[in-house]
């Protein structure tokens, strides 16, 4: 009867809802390459799911700085910058040393934080570290140990190529030492036929699951830089990849020949489905993550020229990686730039960075439960470049 009585009493209104925590937009405005500076409250249009939100404060920043504030605000916002440099490469290219020693010679300031992973270990830097030793110093540390680890971190991904060269020579008919690789074995054009495409599928499937994407992993990596404080920018520099392939040619005489050899079109069946395997990732998810971390989020992709090796296809294989990335870039306020000179596109993207507003608003109440609301931030009356991430994810 008492639990039937409280179940009818009536509840306080503010009881029931939670006031919404503010979300602050990092907002970049342009016209070119000239930052619009001056710009006020008014100047703004703001939308949620496509709903007018009312900004309560603007703030203007500098590199770290906070130049000017309009409007009402709580907290003042963190502008501690934290720089994340992250190598995916498989060899290295001497471009990669120029734009660290930029990174620490020219683009950090006294209590910025970097952190730099590559193939091998994560290594971070703090303004303490900043402080014991010359940035010169530094710089010339961190160049050797990401070259050192971008040579020497790849060692099965490396063996794996040298072997799908191999066979591929092997079944290509080729002679293995063509193109003057002195670690082929001059053995394997002896093999049958049958056991190479079996070696060739074997090791393609292990090429397949060493670079394949775990999903989870990049999303924990998104909440994990949602936890950090202050403005946070994120470098993926990405070198583009190249599968030793056989050809399309001895595919398809490998097919006409073998049509009553069941073993053999079994193996060929299989690396077509290698060759032309779908992306499985949720690419929508990652970048509501990547979104939802006010990261940005800049993705340099690095290309290059693909070894010769005695007339062996080598056909690219980064689609699925920049397929993602490419995505979630833009949808952050970063930028997703192709080159072969990752100097450039850091000056460019840090420069972008170094000026720009901090929006605050309180969003409408929702409804309980995990829902990516989309942001939309305009200058009104005006045909300017904005540049802000385009949403967070509620819980």
């Amino acid at each position: 009867m008492a639990l039937a009585i409280l179940a009818f009493v009536p509840q306080p209104l503010h009881s029931q809802e939670t006031p919404p925590a503010a979300v602050t937009v990092a907002v970049r405005v342009s016209a070119g390459d000239r930052f619009i500076s001056g710009l006020t409250l008014e100047d703004f249009e703001l939308l949620e799911n496509g709903v007018p939100q009312k900004i309560d404060a603007l703030f203007q920043v500098e590199k770290n700085v906070i130049s000017r504030q309009e409007g009402e605000s709580v907290t003042v916002p963190v502008t501690a910058r934290k720089f994340y440099l992250l190598f995916q490469m498989y060899e290295f290219n001497p471009k990669v040393s120029e734009a660290i020693h930029y990174f620490f010679n020219d683009a950090l300031l006294p209590g910025d934080t970097l952190d730099i992973q590559t193939p091998m270990r994560n290594y971070r830097l703090t303004p303490a570290a900043f402080a014991q030793k010359p940035r010169d110093v530094l710089a010339k540390e961190m160049d050797n140990v990401v070259r050192k680890d971008i040579n020497q971190g790849n060692f099965i991904y490396k063996g794996l190529m040298r072997d799908l060269r191999r066979f591929t020579q092997g079944i290509e008919g080729l002679n293995p030492i063509a193109g003057g690789d002195e670690e082929s074995d001059t053995s394997v054009s002896y093999f049958g036929l049958e056991f190479l495409l079996n070696q060739y599928r074997e090791s393609a499937q292990k090429l397949e699951t060493l670079r394949s994407i775990d999903q989870d992993k990049l999303i924990g990596f998104a909440q994990a830089l949602k936890k950090q404080d202050g403005r946070k920018f994120v470098f993926f520099i990405y070198q583009q990849e190249f599968r030793p392939e056989i050809s399309p040619r001895m595919l398809n005489t490998l097919i006409d020949i073998n049509q009553d050899n069941q073993n053999i079109l079994s193996s060929l069946h299989e690396l077509f489905q290698i060759y032309h395997q779908n992306i499985s990732l949720d690419s929508q998810k990652i970048v509501e993550a990547y979104c939802d971390s006010s990261a940005d989020f800049n993705f340099l992709f690095m290309k290059r020229t693909p070894e010769r090796f005695g007339g062996i296809t080598m056909r690219e294989q980064s689609e699925d990686v920049f397929t993602v990335f490419s995505q979630v870039a833009p949808a952050t306020g970063g930028i997703t730039e192709t080159t072969q000179n990752p100097v450039a596109e850091v000056k460019d993207a840090l420069k972008t960075s170094e000026l720009y507003y901090l929006l605050s608003y309180r969003p409408t109440p929702v409804a309980k439960g995990e829902t990516f609301k989309a942001i939309t931030v305009k200058v009104r009356n005006k045909d300017y470049k904005v540049l802000h991430r385009r949403g967070y994810i509620t819980n």
